[in-house]
């Protein structure tokens, strides 16, 4: 049985705009680089990172259900993860910087059913 997780309008409303922000710096970063990616990859991707569908995804998340930890944390968590993305370069971003952050390998943990 799924878990339903916490009905939160305000948080939805505010995680759907951070997920938004989101896809768009790594869509944004992944513009630079499409000359070397085959058309079936860019074609797939583009459409992953579109803002419809990264929402659309992301609504079926833990964070956007707030399930699998403290609400606050993970509240707070997003928030400061999505800042560090926004303020990561793209070059940065490519070699993983982003993965080495407590607070949003926390996120994916989270994500991911594991916290």
């Amino acid at each position: 049985k799924k878990k339903k997780g916490i009905d939160s309008v305000e948080w939805k409303d505010e995680s759907l705009k951070i997920t938004a922000d989101i896809c768009q710096k790594y869509r944004s970063c992944a513009d630079e680089n499409w000359s070397g990616v085959p058309e079936k990859l860019k074609s797939f991707t583009k459409s992953r990172l579109d803002e419809a569908n990264c929402q659309k995804e992301f609504r079926s998340s833990n964070v956007y259900k707030l399930i699998g930890g403290d609400i606050q944390k993970i509240v707070m968590s997003y928030r400061e993860c999505k800042n560090l993305i926004l303020t990561t370069s793209c070059e940065n971003l490519r070699k993983g910087f982003i993965d080495q952050q407590a607070v949003c390998e926390f996120i994916k943990k989270i994500q991911s059913g594991n916290p």
